[in-house]
């Protein structure tokens, strides 16, 4: 993936703490970001071929990869991230051995056209220095009838007064700083969040770039929603 914010920079940020992400999220999320990608992942695969071919987008630590697998032994899943700790970090779990991992930007992914059933991607979206075309690149590589399931943190329509005023803000970086060593990848957090799209205006973008349906809602506790959209 590419990001918003000078590529070499969020780059070396997520290389930095590509050791300690795993625990950073477990620890920030309570665990919940595991039952977060089985929800999305249980959607994306529901009615797909019994070994489908699958992309994982901004895969990271292979998290998402591993969780497919899981879910269906059968599957044959790519893995694509442009920090490539990351996906060395995620290359190391045994899980991960069938798993085809490679460095890549969304914006130019080294895949064919229509090669892919379905593409997951779990807090991609919101790095990319170019969602359009980012999103575009996705829909390139995935099949006609293909489906995407895309796990974010959006903006919230309002704000709240708990999750972005308090824990978002100033929680989030302290514990994040705390867990990492790296403070500055825990105050980028919710300033991207900040400064990405509601969950309502990614499904308009979708559909206007010709994705023919588009459902999403909200997961618990909040301010993270799964999309699954099919081309």
């Amino acid at each position: 993936m590419s990001v918003s914010a000078p590529a070499a920079d969020v780059r070396g940020m997520f290389d930095r703490i590509a050791s300690r992400y795993d625990r950073a999220n477990r620890i920030l999320s309570a665990g919940v970001d595991v039952w977060w990608r089985r929800q999305a992942i249980a959607a994306l695969l529901d009615g797909l071929p019994a070994a489908p071919v699958v992309l994982d987008l901004g895969a990271g630590t292979l998290d998402g990869a591993i969780a497919v697998l899981r879910r269906r032994p059968s599957a044959r899943v790519c893995a694509a991230d442009f920090a490539r700790a990351m996906l060395a970090a995620g290359v190391r779990k045994p899980a991960a051995a069938r798993v085809a991992a490679q460095v890549a930007d969304a914006h130019a992914l080294p895949y064919r056209d229509a090669v892919f059933d379905a593409v997951f991607s779990a807090f991609c979206v919101r790095n990319l220095r170019d969602l359009d075309l980012g999103l575009r690149e996705l829909r390139r590589v995935l099949r006609p009838g293909g489906r995407v399931a895309i796990l974010e943190f959006f903006r919230p329509a309002r704000r709240r007064r708990f999750w972005d005023g308090l824990y978002n803000a100033h929680v989030l970086p302290l514990v994040g700083r705390m867990v990492s060593g790296d403070r500055a990848a825990y105050r980028y957090l919710p300033e991207s969040i900040a400064g990405f799209l509601t969950r309502e205006e990614l499904e308009a973008q979708l559909r206007v770039l010709g994705f023919a349906e588009v459902s999403g809602h909200e997961l618990f506790p909040a301010s993270v929603a799964s999309l699954v959209v099919a081309a």
